[in-house]
């Protein structure tokens, strides 16, 4: 019998609220570009969840580390980050709908580029609106995403293989 506690990583709603919080700070550049497509949305949701994973793809791009929390550091996710997340595009999708369903989430299509996410202004006033002490972390860590957010979806993906092949 399965004991009665929420698995975050598996919380619509947080899930929901994460993936907001990285549209409303990574999808556009200071310039006006549109940067957040699937693939890179993938990779910053995997990012935000996995901290230590985020801080050494910023060492690897050379950009400004984080210091994390004890717990950050030291926990099981850490010794073996869960890849699940880097790999289900199943869950994206379906946050994805839910956003585009509410009406919250905008949805650019580029020929050979693929689709790029925005939020509209109300997805963005609820965006801003998650603040507690959680949500509060995940805005840190997309604020400190912000130094990858240029990068080409393959250029993070080639730091993300060279930390796997590190720990493998």
């Amino acid at each position: 019998m399965p004991l009665p506690f929420l698995e975050p990583d598996n919380e619509i709603y947080v899930n929901l609220g994460i993936v907001m919080i990285i549209v409303a700070s990574l999808s556009v550049t200071q310039r006006g570009k549109l940067t957040l497509n699937n693939g890179k949305l993938h990779i910053f949701m995997y990012l935000v969840k996995n901290p230590v994973v985020l801080n050494k793809v910023l060492n690897i791009q050379g950009k400004d580390s984080m210091i994390l929390k004890q717990r950050d550091s030291y926990s099981l996710n850490t010794i073996s980050p869960n890849l699940d997340t880097l790999f289900d595009r199943e869950l994206m999708k379906a946050l994805i709908t839910i956003l585009v369903a509410k009406k919250l989430l905008q949805v650019e299509y580029k020929k050979n580029e693929g689709f790029f996410y925005t939020l509209n202004e109300i997805g963005r006033d609820l965006a801003n609106n998650l603040q507690n002490d959680f949500f509060a972390e995940i805005w840190f860590y997309c604020k400190k995403m912000s130094a990858l957010q240029s990068l080409s979806e393959s250029k993070l993906n080639q730091s993300l293989n060279q930390i796997m092949r590190k720990e493998g």
